[in-house]
């Protein structure tokens, strides 16, 4: 799901961000069956009744990526708007290809990612990452 080369300063907020996502879960990072509770939580949505899946045609490039990362930003703002709760996996491209069988996904498709939906557990941890400072993210010219 990540590139093999993932470095500093990415590696780092994603390891950050992911110690507070579990941990808030009720996984610590020394549980020596974290990587299967991890996998279990992620395999179960979360609990979400829904997942959608997002397939690109395989002869699309970097640019229709963004364009259905867009897109699926929408789609997840107007479930908020319905009183829904989402959660976008990536993890299910670990698993495209059960994925595809089960959903039919002809194989001139790929498998972008899934969103789990569905409505917020009442007594589910609340949980914001870290996140880093929009000065080193972002750079506004002629501000």
């Amino acid at each position: 799901m990540y590139p093999a080369e993932l470095a500093s300063p990415y590696l780092d907020r994603f390891s950050a961000a992911a110690a507070q996502r579990y941990k808030a879960l009720g996984i610590e990072r020394d549980d020596p069956d974290r990587p299967m509770k991890i996998a279990a939580l992620n395999s179960e949505a979360f609990g979400a009744p829904v997942v959608l899946f997002c397939y690109l045609d395989r002869t699309m490039g970097p640019g229709q990526w963004a364009d259905a990362g867009m897109y699926l930003q929408t789609v997840m703002l107007l479930l908020r708007a319905e009183g829904l709760h989402s959660c976008p996996q990536v993890m299910w491209t670990m698993y495209r290809k059960t994925v595809s069988q089960i959903v039919g996904a002809d194989e001139k498709f790929v498998l972008l990612c899934g969103v789990s939906i569905g409505f917020e557990k009442e007594g589910a941890p609340q949980l914001r990452t870290a996140r880093a400072d929009m000065a080193e993210t972002a750079r506004f010219l002629g501000a």
